[in-house]
């Protein structure tokens, strides 16, 4: 799976959303609600252009990782997802963020009555989770942004596209050289390390049986493969999935770690083990791994949804896997 933070999509409409959305509700949004002089501008959507205010001051978020890219566009939202069963994962930065943000709904649920209770401006969503059924009944309530990248782990395309709606362009523009200038220092400072391991990022399986390996369309697995150029072992798939990763069964362990003299996995955000991904590193297969046996397997708490994220998960590689090579 993606990072074990992230539950698998699984979209499905809530009672609430079935239900029809007030039309007080309705009535009390409009194209340029919450801005001072009614200014609009056009934005790019997965669905097509969008007129949206143009400094958007109430934005709801309707997406998984949306509230986070948010956060790093200094962009408060004033609807997000019930992370409630997911909220010890993330880091406490994220966790405070949050905090007393309007819900409305779970991971693969719309609650348009909430959304629209809140009164946004701008709704932004991702195409994974919003579809065009839901796009237009948000659209109903407020002007709606739906991004979208080249694959479900896309997070710079999202993020650009993000950026634009909330007129936070020139500020992504600083955080992406960021990061760029930090990747470019560790790939040349890091060179050989880099070039003389082999390399694997694997995570928890679909199921108690399974593992994953995190691919170059994930979030975190664009960075390893495209972003440094960390090289996989021979033996690790490389049939990509657009979801971002592939999950095998436990069995396959030692064919698909072959060759890998370095293993990346997740922790927890208080950078605690996760329970499932220790589980299989407890599997007697597992322990037999010449990457396991030579101490090589290290644990990173940084999740990546956009380009602060992605500078402070190089940065962790640096400090606690490059540096230690």
């Amino acid at each position: 799976m993606l990072n074990p933070v992230r539950p698998r999509l699984a979209v499905r409409l809530s009672a609430a959303v079935l239900g029809t959305v007030s039309i007080l509700a309705l009535s009390a949004c409009s194209p340029a609600a919450g801005t001072e002089d009614g200014a609009t501008r056009s934005v790019d959507s997965v669905y097509g252009e969008v007129t949206v205010p143009d400094k958007p001051e109430r934005v709801a978020a309707v997406s998984y990782d949306t509230p986070w890219q948010l956060m790093s566009l200094d962009v408060t939202p004033v609807a997000a997802q019930d992370y409630g069963r997911w909220i010890e994962s993330f880091s406490q930065a994220q966790q405070d963020f949050v905090d007393g943000v309007p819900t409305i709904g779970t991971y693969g649920e719309i609650n348009y009555e909430a959304i629209a209770a809140t009164d946004p401006d701008l709704i932004i969503g991702e195409a994974g989770e919003v579809d065009e059924a839901a796009f237009k009944r948000l659209s109903d309530i407020a002007p709606t942004v739906v991004v979208g990248g080249e694959t479900r782990g896309d997070w710079a395309d999202i993020t650009e596209d993000t950026a634009a709606a909330v007129g936070r362009t020139e500020l992504w523009a600083e955080q992406k050289a960021s990061f760029e200038a930090t990747r470019d220092r560790i790939k040349t400072e890091y060179a050989d390390v880099i070039a003389d391991n082999r390399w694997i990022h694997f995570s928890l399986g679909d199921d108690a049986s399974q593992f994953s390996v995190q691919q170059p369309t994930g979030a975190t697995g664009n960075l390893v493969v495209n972003e440094l150029g960390l090289q996989y072992g021979p033996g690790v798939p490389t049939d990509y999935a657009d979801n971002g990763y592939g999950s095998y069964p436990l069995e396959q362990l030692g064919p698909i770690f072959d060759g890998v003299t370095v293993a990346l996995t997740f922790a927890n955000a208080d950078g605690s083990p996760n329970e499932t991904i220790q589980a299989i590193e407890e599997n007697e297969l597992f322990t037999r791994l010449a990457v396991a046996q030579n101490d090589r397997v290290f644990r990173l708490v940084t999740s990546v949804t956009d380009y602060q994220t992605a500078e402070a998960w190089v940065d962790e590689l640096e400090q606690q896997v490059l540096s230690v090579l």
